[in-house]
């Protein structure tokens, strides 16, 4: 059938305004915020941490989102602004076909119709989102949003878009694909997938009482993401919130955190539930028909209209979009269309996330997340009853093991559907178990207790177990094993070692192959193989062999990339930028001393000398609103990329106008907590709590964020007030 066009950008509320137009709020409306303000109370403490106290679950959710907009009120309005499939509005047309592929999948329309089959409990909490957002620009005029002037409650239910890349999906092939505005689309090749996923991740432990000296249990939250896209900040309701954490911006779930009784940390998995179905397609009576089972079924289409920014005004494009039953069309091959099947479980993902928060036991933890509304994350967790435990993957559906699901499989047939979801029972996990500890460093959990599980590996399906053995996750192994009486302290200590497993791995084989190579590149490249020869694999920013190795082994993952069998599957991908499937095997000597010899001149055109320290070239520098810059404030960093092994995982790259690397992902918010009679916590977060260049806490946490020096939370309000810097409500001049 073919549905009519969307207006999407006409739904009530969505209306389009000038960059400095400000809604006019109806003055009900304004009192009714500002009264539920006033009940809302906001205690920054001398970290600049924002602690929240509300009467209701969803006051403080108002309290929270306007923290948000304070700090960050241009990342939350962009993070709204892709989820509702407008990022063209302010982009231009190169940014209409990641509008295109979020309206696939969800649109205002069915967002308003999720909000009202929310059920009452959650809707309040919809409500008061919209109203912190809403009463933050009513009490700031001076802020011109770049688009949205008024958020609606629904807006957080669009809080379900599968990932372009990490479906298997480059933006070039959707692109080809939905190229034509008529409504014969375009077909042919596929091409490369899209850029290789970033080296990011997460690492979590946990620590049994048989490990501690406090005998009690610990949980170390270490997610590593692009910098200041989260806030670190502590909720509290008279409805049994008790809250800390870190929220993506823009959302108002703790998505890595803790309460009094127990906490939770998600590592991404592999472990996923987007598939891709290649469809038969022809052109039949006037209509495209798909086969399936033997017979002809009529493809969906649906027709949108984007409007997008053209210099000074705006354009629309027109676009006919397709789906099976198994989801939407997403690219084609020259003989297929290919389907995209997902899961989109928005109003149980919400639910979920907030029921864990307020969980006080594993009973009621586990009854949360069997709700098994998760995509792609795993879960770390310990609690006050000394429980610890490990799930890989939440939502994970059925299917034929047989099968290679990292590619399109045959959508003709339902022999290939999914068959229902595996039990949280069924999903690899660890529950207490004997060792001790638990780690997850977006890897296998084959090794989540130390050893390999050879029970887990010959039970369970392949398609459970597509992640590597990361060399975060060797390293993790490594400093876990001989871990006893550990405090919080030795568990951050341990989170900093310097030891680099890639190092080791893989410096002696270019060492050895230096040995076989000819006269030339033997005399341009002695003194760096000597400095390689007496290095100790471990990093600091003296170290000019961390220099060389880490610049080497991101030539070695390009070659290993180019060697992918096209197009390459994001499985692939990841298992090369995360460090676990590189590899030299197929490299000669040669091809080896080769990319080191293109490191040593890159870093002498850099620097004028290849001898340079690990901390002159790897670097952090906060910013507001600009590019890194070799002439700015800036501070070496020790740690390396995870590819090389390192838990406190720092990503950085040179820009055109830098010679140096500055980070861009890595450690964000990181918490070692300890579940004892009374909660402890150290943490610490990029840089520092506020986004005002001229706040004390701009900068105050970067030296404890280098070198592992955390500050102590508090958690109880007596120490919160105790240590109060700032005490207001919502929208207090």
């Amino acid at each position: 059938m073919h549905r009519p066009i969307y207006w999407l950008f006409l739904i009530a509320g969505l209306g389009f305004h000038s960059a400095t137009a400000q809604t006019t709020f109806a003055a009900q409306e304004a009192k009714a915020l500002q009264k539920q303000a006033k009940g809302i109370e906001i205690v920054k403490d001398t970290y600049g941490v924002p602690h929240v106290y509300a009467k209701t679950d969803a006051d403080a959710v108002f309290g929270e989102m306007y923290i948000q907009c304070e700090e960050f009120f241009d990342k939350v309005e962009t993070s709204l602004i892709g989820r509702l499939g407008r990022s063209a509005e302010l982009e231009g047309e190169s940014a209409i076909y990641r509008d295109l592929w979020t309206r696939m999948f969800i649109d205002s329309v069915q967002a308003v119709q999720l909000y009202q089959k929310t059920p009452d409990w959650l809707k309040k909490l919809c409500d008061a989102y919209a109203g912190g957002i809403n009463y933050y620009l009513i009490t700031h005029p001076a802020v011109k949003p770049k688009l949205l002037t008024r958020v609606e409650p629904w807006m957080i239910l669009m809080n379900n878009v599968p990932a372009m890349g990490g479906s298997n999906v480059s933006e070039a092939d959707f692109k080809a694909f939905y190229l034509k505005e008529a409504t014969q689309p375009a077909t042919g090749g596929r091409s490369f997938t899209a850029e290789p996923p970033k080296n990011d991740g997460s690492n979590g432990f946990a620590l049994a009482p048989s490990r501690t000296q406090s005998k009690k249990a610990m949980l170390f939250i270490n997610p590593h993401a692009e910098y200041y896209g989260r806030i670190e900040i502590h909720l509290v309701s008279e409805e049994g919130l008790n809250s800390y954490g870190a929220p993506f911006l823009g959302q108002f779930n703790i998505f890595q955190g803790f309460n009094e009784f127990l906490g939770w940390m998600h590592p991404v998995s592999l472990s996923d539930a987007k598939d891709l179905y290649a469809e038969d397609v022809e052109w039949k009576k006037g209509k495209w028909m798909y086969r399936y089972d033997g017979a002809w079924k009529p493809v969906d289409s649906t027709t949108t209209e984007l409007r997008y920014k053209k210099g000074d005004s705006w354009a629309t494009k027109r676009f006919v979009t397709y789906r099976t039953h198994h989801g939407p069309v997403v690219y084609a091959t020259a003989t297929r269309w290919i389907a995209l099947k997902t899961y989109e479980p928005n109003i149980e993902l919400l639910g979920m996330h907030w029921l864990k928060m307020k969980a006080r036991n594993m009973k009621e933890f586990t009854s949360a997340i069997n709700a098994r509304a998760m995509v792609g994350s795993n879960i770390v967790y310990a609690d006050k009853a000394g429980n610890i435990a490990y799930w890989h993957g939440n939502f994970v559906p059925r299917k034929n093991p047989l099968l290679d699901w990292r590619r399109p499989v045959d959508g003709t047939t339902s022999a290939t559907e999914w068959q229902g979801t595996h039990e949280l029972s069924e999903l690899p996990h660890y529950i207490n178990p004997t060792n001790g500890w638990l780690q997850n460093c977006n890897s296998t959990p084959l090794y989540g207790a130390g050893e390999l599980n050879t029970d887990m590996l010959n039970k369970l399906p392949s398609y459970m177990l597509p992640d590597g053995h990361t060399p975060r996750a060797v390293h993790a192994v490594k400093v876990l094993t001989p871990l006893k009486n550990a405090t919080m302290d030795d568990v951050i200590k341990a989170s900093y070692d310097t030891y680099l497993p890639s190092g080791e791995r893989f410096v002696p084989g270019l060492i050895a192959a230096y040995a076989t190579v000819g006269d030339s590149l033997k005399a341009k490249l002695a003194q760096p193989i000597e400095t390689l020869k007496a290095w100790n694999f471990r990093t600091d920013t003296n170290s000019v062999a961390t220099t060389l190795t880490v610049h080497w082994l991101e030539k070695i993952i390009q070659l290993d990339m180019a060697r992918l069998a096209k197009p390459a599957t994001t499985e692939e991908q990841y298992s090369l930028t995360n460090g676990a499937a590189v590899t030299t095997e197929f490299l000669s000597p040669k091809e080896q001393v080769t990319a080191l010899a293109q490191v040593v001149a890159d870093l002498e055109k850099e620097f004028g000398t290849w001898q340079v320290p690990w901390g002159m070239d790897n670097r952090f520098q906060r910013i507001a609103d600009s590019e890194p810059s070799d002439d700015k404030l800036s501070w070496g960093v020790p740690a390396t990329p995870g590819f090389m092994g390192s838990l406190n995982a720092y990503v950085s790259r040179k820009t055109a106008k830098t010679h140096k690397r500055y980070g861009i992902t890595g450690n964000t918010f990181v918490a070692a907590v300890e579940f004892g009679d009374k909660l402890r916590a150290k943490t610490i977060l990029t840089g520092g709590a506020s986004s005002d260049p001229a706040s004390p806490h701009y900068l105050d946490q970067v030296k404890g964020y280098i070198d592992g020096t955390y500050k102590e939370i508090y958690f109880y309000k007596d120490d919160v007030y105790k240590h109060a810097e700032k005490i207001y409500h919502p929208g207090d001049k």
